[in-house]
């Protein structure tokens, strides 16, 4: 094999061991990449909050408004049962009796706008845990398929190492290094082939001597692009 073909067989190589890195990179980042676990966890815990909020609001009105009826019945006892005789003293129970009640039927009101809350707030919670199922159990299946990716990735770059060895030994060293150091300016492509009478890569017109030299064993490099020339005859 020919210099040119080794050249063009190493670029070939090189670009599938570039693609598989990528893949490799991007993957790692997915697998990496929690923000949406945490947003979706950070919900459930705000709605879980919430929910605790308004069951304890509701746990105390409630105690509250028991508290109230217990003294209401208490009162009224004392208004009906004929202990009380002093005019002021009923009047003084008539009225707390009315406030009593004032203030239950204003704890009622709050109770029932603290119990739609809760179970609003249950709602939410239920639709961030179901959520949050979801997403754990997409994102389970997800990076299960991408590391059966990444191992196949990582297997294929083992077997582009080897050949690629296998290549670079044929190389001269100052034409691998040329080619390294095109590989690293030209964004990973070194290499262009002559299509037709035109380089592959910039579409540069080749002049006839430069494909004679070519075909002598010459290193060549296009006058416009710099890249290295080969000239595959299949």
């Amino acid at each position: 094999m020919d210099t040119g073909e080794d050249l063009y067989r190493l670029q070939q190589l090189d670009s599938e061991r570039d693609e598989k890195r990528r893949r490799l990179a991007e993957i790692q980042a997915v697998l990496e990449d929690d923000k949406a676990l945490r947003a979706a966890r950070k919900n459930v815990e705000t709605a879980e909050k919430r929910g605790r909020k308004w069951q304890t609001k509701q746990r105390d009105l409630e105690l509250e408004i028991e508290s109230l009826s217990e003294k209401t019945s208490r009162s009224e006892k004392r208004l009906y049962g004929g202990k009380v005789q002093n005019p002021k003293e009923l009047a003084d129970l008539q009225a707390e009796i009315s406030s009593l009640k004032r203030r239950r039927q204003s704890m009622e009101e709050t109770l029932l706008d603290a119990m739609i809350n809760r179970e609003e707030a249950e709602d939410a919670l239920d639709t961030a845990r179901a959520h949050l199922r979801d997403l754990e159990a997409r994102r389970a299946a997800q990076h299960e398929d991408l590391k059966a990716e990444r191992d196949v990735l990582h297997q294929r770059l083992k077997t582009l190492e080897q050949k690629r060895g296998q290549v670079v030994s044929r190389i001269d060293p100052r034409t691998l290094d040329t080619y390294e150091r095109i590989r690293e300016l030209k964004g990973g492509q070194a290499v262009a082939q002559i299509r037709g009478d035109g380089c592959s890569a910039c579409g540069v017109t080749v002049a006839p001597s430069m494909v004679w030299r070519l075909r002598e064993g010459e290193m060549i490099q296009c006058d416009t692009c710099r890249r290295l020339l080969v000239l595959r005859e299949s």
